[in-house]
C-alpha cells in the first residue's frame, strides 16, 4: 500500500468522517443560504397564516386551534404544525427562521439517511470503511441536490421534510434492530415492533404519506435481508408489514371505485384515470431531473403538465409504462446480485405509491422526491468506490457535489424573490398559465404595462384556452383603463363556452375588484353579473351540487351586490351556500353585505354561518377555520352599526 492510498482511506477514519460530515453540511448550508430570505408563497398563506387568526398563539386555546385545527390533510398534520411555533406564534411573521429551520430539519435527514444508509450496507457485508466513505458521498450527493431545493426554501413544505425525517429514523432503527434478530431475537423483535408503529405515527401526524414507513421497511427486508439473514417471524411480517400495506391498497382502491374512476372530480379537470396515465410520465421526468440535474426547474409552477388521455395520448405514456415496468422487473430479478439497485428502484416506486397514483392531487410537485430520491445516487456511488481508484473516487465525488452545490446555490438565489422565482419559471415552462399570468402580472405592478401585455398575448397564443391567461389578460386591460365593452363581451362569450376552473377564483376576484373600482369605467358591475349569470347556464357549470356552481353563484351574488340588485345578490348567496354549506363561507357574504350598510341580510348570513358552525363542530373531519367567538363579535358589532344608523336616521328627521 502507497503513502497516497493510505491517507485516502485514513479519511474514512472517525476524524475524516467527522471532516466529511462538517464540509457537506457546510457546503449546503453557504449553497442554500441565499434563499432563506425567500418570501412566503402559495400553501404557506393557507397552514401558516392560520398563526394569526387567534391573535396569535399566546394561551392554552390558542395553541390548541392552530396546532390540532390544521386543514393540509386528514390527520391535520398536528407535529408539522407544532414545529411553527420555534419560528413565530403570530402572523404576519418573518420567513427567514421558518426556512432557517427547514434547512436545520434538512441537514438532520442528510445525516440521518448517511446513518442509514451505512447500515445498509453493512448488513450487506460491506467493509467498514467502505461503508463509512459510500454512504457519506451518497447522502451528500441528496443533500446537495438542487431538485430538492423546492422542498426546502418552500416553509410549507416542512410537513414533508418531518414525515421523510420519522421515516428515516424508524427505518434506521428497524435495519439495525433487524441485523440483531440473530442474535437477541427477544430485543430485536420488542425494537422493532415499537419503532414501527410509532415512527408511522409520528410521519403520519407530520404528513399522511408517512403511512408509507411499514412499505418501506417491506422494500428494505425484501432487497436487502430477505437473501442475507434469518428469515422474519411470518406473523410478525404480516402484521406489522403486511397488514399496513393492505390497508393502504384497499384505501387506494375504495377511493378509485366510487364510480367516478373515469369522471373529473372537482376541482381537478382529469379523472383518476387520466391521472394514473399521467404519473407515468411525470415519474419519468422526476428521474430525469434527478439524473440529469438543471440549473433551475418550473419551481413551485407546474400547471403546464398535459395529462394523458390513453396509453397513445401521448405515445410516451405507453413508452412509460414500459420504462417502468421493466425497470421494476429488473429491481425483482437482480435483487440477489444487486440489492442497492433493488433497494434504489423499489424504494422510488414505493414511496410515490400514495401521492403519484390515483389520489385527486396535482399531477406534478417536486416535494414528492424528497423521500423517493433517497436511494437513487447509491448505486452509481458504490460502483464508482468499487471501479475507481480511491484518489479518483475521491475527486470525481468532490467534483459531482461541488457541481450539485452550484446548481442548488443558483436556484436558492432565485428563490430570494417572489419576482425572480416568477420570471424563471415562466421562462422555464411556457406553457405554465399560472406562471405567466404571474409574470404578467409582477410586470404591471412595476409599472411595465406594456410589456406585460406582450407577455400575456404571447401566453394567450401558446395556452389559447386556459381560463386563467384570458382573465389576467381582461384584468390587466381593465386596471389600464383601456378595456372595451366590445373586448369584454367577447371575454365573456368565450368564459360562457367553458367549464369553469375553481382554480381561477383568486383571479377572477380581482378582475371583479377591478371592475367595481371603476378602474375600467367601460364595464360596469351589471355588465359581470351578467357574465357569471351566462357562465352558471353552461349545462357544465349549472350542477347544484358542484363546487363550480357553489363558486359561480357566490361570484353572482358579489357583482349583483356591487352593482346594487340587493335581492339578486341574496337570492346567489342563498344558492351557493345551499351548494357548498360552510361557516367561513357565509361569513364572508355577511362582510359584504356589512361592508355595504345591509345590516339585516348581513346579520341573516352570519346566523346561517353560527349555525354551520356547529355542524361542522361535529364533524371531527371538518377544516372550518372560523371561530364561534368571531361569528358573535361581528354580529354585535353589526347591530351597534344597524342601532347607530337607526339613530342618526332619527335625528335627521
Amino acid at each position: 500500500m502507497d503513502l497516497s492510498t493510505a491517507r485516502l482511506r485514513s479519511l474514512a477514519s472517525r476524524p475524516g468522517l467527522i471532516l466529511g460530515w462538517f464540509l457537506a453540511l457546510a457546503v449546503a448550508v453557504l449553497a442554500y443560504w441565499p434563499g432563506l430570505g425567500g418570501p412566503f408563497v402559495f400553501d404557506d398563506f393557507g397552514s401558516i397564516a392560520a398563526l394569526g387568526q387567534t391573535g396569535g398563539v399566546t394561551d392554552w386555546e390558542s395553541f390548541r386551534a392552530f396546532v390540532l385545527g390544521g386543514h393540509a390533510g386528514p390527520t391535520g398534520r398536528p407535529v408539522a404544525l407544532l414545529t411553527f411555533l420555534l419560528d413565530a406564534n403570530n402572523w404576519p411573521a418573518d420567513s427567514w427562521p421558518f426556512k432557517r429551520t427547514n434547512l436545520i430539519i434538512h441537514l438532520v435527514n442528510a445525516l440521518l439517511l448517511g446513518a442509514l444508509t451505512q447500515q445498509i450496507l453493512r448488513a450487506l457485508r460491506y467493509p467498514a470503511r467502505d461503508a463509512t466513505w459510500i454512504a457519506l458521498v451518497a447522502a451528500a450527493i441528496w443533500l446537495l441536490h438542487p431538485f430538492l431545493v423546492s422542498t426546502t426554501l418552500y416553509a410549507v413544505q416542512r410537513m414533508a421534510q418531518l414525515a421523510t425525517l420519522f421515516i428515516f429514523a424508524g427505518l434506521l432503527v428497524y435495519v439495525r434492530a433487524r441485523q440483531q434478530v440473530d442474535e437477541n431475537p427477544v430485543r430485536a423483535y420488542w425494537t422493532m415492533s415499537v419503532a414501527l408503529p410509532v415512527f408511522t405515527l409520528l410521519a403520519m401526524l407530520s404528513k399522511e404519506n408517512g403511512i408509507l414507513l411499514p412499505i418501506l421497511a417491506g422494500v428494505v427486508e425484501f432487497t436487502i435481508f430477505r437473501s442475507l439473514a434469518t428469515p422474519l417471524n411470518r406473523y410478525w411480517t404480516y402484521l406489522f408489514i403486511g397488514l399496513p400495506g393492505v390497508v393502504l391498497l384497499l384505501y387506494l382502491g375504495v377511493r378509485s371505485a366510487d364510480g367516478r374512476f373515469f369522471e373529473a372530480v372537482e376541482p381537478r379537470n382529469f379523472s383518476r384515470w387520466e391521472r394514473l396515465l399521467t404519473e407515468l410520465r411525470v415519474l419519468v421526468d422526476y428521474l430525469r431531473h434527478w439524473f440529469l440535474p438543471e440549473l433551475y426547474t418550473a419551481g413551485v409552477f407546474q400547471d403546464h403538465v398535459q395529462k394523458s388521455t390513453g396509453l397513445l395520448t401521448p405515445v410516451t405514456t405507453l413508452l412509460s409504462l414500459l420504462f417502468h415496468a421493466a425497470l421494476a422487473a429488473l429491481a425483482v430479478l437482480a435483487r440477489r446480485r444487486a440489492p442497492l439497485l433493488a433497494l434504489a428502484v423499489l424504494f422510488y416506486y414505493a414511496s410515490h405509491l400514495l401521492e403519484s397514483t390515483v389520489l385527486n392531487l396535482e399531477l406534478y410537485f417536486e416535494h414528492r422526491n424528497y423521500l423517493a430520491a433517497a436511494f437513487l445516487a447509491l448505486p452509481l456511488v458504490t460502483l464508482a468506490q468499487q471501479r475507481l481508484p480511491a484518489r479518483q473516487f475521491l475527486i470525481a465525488s468532490v467534483l459531482v457535489c461541488g457541481l450539485l452545490a452550484g446548481f442548488t446555490r443558483y436556484s436558492a438565489t432565485i428563490w430570494q424573490t417572489y419576482p425572480s422565482m416568477v420570471a424563471a419559471s415562466a421562462q422555464k415552462a411556457p406553457g405554465s398559465a399560472r406562471a405567466q399570468s404571474q409574470f404578467a402580472l409582477n410586470m404591471y405592478n412595476a409599472g411595465r404595462h406594456d410589456d406585460a401585455i406582450i407577455v400575456i398575448d404571447a401566453a394567450l397564443q401558446a395556452i389559447p384556452h386556459d381560463t386563467a391567461v384570458d382573465v389576467t389578460r381582461t384584468t390587466l386591460l381593465c386596471n389600464m383603463g383601456v378595456l372595451t365593452p366590445e373586448q369584454f363581451a367577447d371575454f365573456s362569450g368565450r368564459m360562457a363556452e367553458r367549464t369553469f376552473d375553481p382554480r381561477s377564483v383568486d383571479i377572477l376576484t380581482t378582475m371583479l375588484d377591478g371592475i367595481v373600482s371603476q378602474r375600467c369605467p367601460a364595464i360596469t358591475a351589471t355588465d359581470a353579473a351578467n357574465m357569471f349569470l351566462d357562465m352558471a347556464r353552461s349545462p357544465d357549470n349549472a350542477d347544484p351540487g358542484s363546487l363550480r356552481y357553489s363558486q359561480l353563484q357566490y361570484f353572482i351574488g358579489l357583482s349583483a351586490l356591487s352593482a346594487g340588485d340587493l335581492q339578486q345578490a341574496v337570492e346567489s348567496f342563498d344558492r351557493s351556500l345551499q351548494s357548498r354549506p360552510g361557516a367561513s363561507h357565509a361569513m364572508l357574504m355577511a362582510a359584504h353585505l356589512a361592508t355595504l350598510e345591509h345590516y339585516e341580510e348581513a346579520l341573516h348570513f352570519s346566523s346561517i354561518a353560527l349555525r354551520q358552525f356547529d355542524e361542522e363542530a361535529d364533524d371531527l373531519l371538518s377544516t372550518g377555520r372560523v371561530r364561534r367567538d368571531d361569528i358573535l363579535t361581528f354580529q354585535e358589532q353589526v347591530r351597534a352599526e344597524r342601532n347607530a344608523a337607526r339613530d342618526g336616521g332619527s335625528d335627521d328627521e
